[in-house]
């Protein structure tokens, strides 16, 4: 098994180790069809990409992808920064992108005081002082990641469940409505293979990727490989495994647009009534 392209890697520009282009010609070395260039948002409390330095960025990955013969993709992993979802990339700015990845982070610059007294800090005290988060805790950090999703357009969900834990399995319902696609971490899955045949059992699809903060990590999965042999899954569920990047189609606009159609066969109907003949 091997993946097509790597759609979350890391530069110098933000708290990667290596330049655009050293990351670039990794993905080409690979053999990767596709690559995208991800730098944090700049909410971090260190090494996020501000937009004044999107363009910049931007030209060198296209001046480097053209060199490698390689498809490259501009992004960002924007940080959540609120309770109703907030994050660091503005809607002006996601204009700008090629692709928005999304995820949960700890060294963040909370929106607002509310955000910060109840979502941060109750998260740092049980996630990384207690290391046990209870059950109450995961439901409010659910409802902080689908919101995120939803009103966001995030392409990518990443690395779910890593940092502050929360129902994987209810966040991938909205990822399924949406089009937006998990990611199989390379670094780190959080989650059980059972969780995994769950989301995939609600519509969700996924994609691969490996979160490269070094250029000699580009495009090295193998840890994924490894946790897919103990599932149950179809290869067409996961976007990068025999085709280049695209969304998942959302759910819920399949359904507008059954309940558009079974609408316009309504109308039809009634337009055209069947006249019964008569009995004689």
């Amino acid at each position: 098994m091997e993946i097509i392209g790597d759609y979350h890697t890391h530069t110098d520009n933000s708290d990667g180790k290596n330049t655009v282009e050293d990351v670039i010609r990794a993905g080409a070395e690979q053999g990767l069809r596709e690559i995208a260039i991800t730098d944090h948002g700049h909410g971090k409390w260190w090494g996020g990409l501000k937009p004044q330095k999107y363009s910049m960025v931007k030209a060198l990955m296209e001046k480097s992808a053209k060199e490698h013969n390689l498809k490259a993709y501009f992004g960002i992993e924007a940080n959540i920064t609120g309770t109703n979802g907030q994050i660091d990339v503005t809607e002006d700015a996601r204009a700008d992108l090629d692709m928005l990845l999304c995820g949960i982070h700890r060294f963040v610059w909370p929106t607002n005081f509310r955000s910060l007294f109840s979502f941060f800090i109750p998260n740092w005290f049980w996630a990384v002082l207690l290391r046990f988060t209870p059950k109450g805790r995961r439901e409010k950090n659910t409802e902080v990641m689908k919101h995120a999703i939803a009103n966001n357009n995030v392409d990518i969900w990443t690395h779910p469940n890593r940092y502050f834990k929360l129902n994987v399995v209810e966040v991938a319902k909205v990822c399924a409505e949406r089009g937006t696609l998990i990611e199989l971490n390379a670094k780190r899955l959080s989650f059980r293979p059972i969780d995994f045949e769950r989301m995939a059992a609600v519509g969700a699809k996924f994609i691969i990727c490996s979160d490269a903060h070094r250029a000699g990590r580009v495009g090295s999965v193998d840890k994924v490989f490894d946790f897919l042999k103990l599932c149950d899954y179809n290869e067409d569920d996961i976007i990068n495994l025999k085709g280049t990047f695209r969304r998942g189609k959302p759910n819920q606009i399949q359904s507008i647009e059954e309940a558009n159609t079974n609408d316009l066969h309504r109308k039809n109907k009634k337009r055209n009534p069947r006249t019964k003949k008569s009995k004689k």
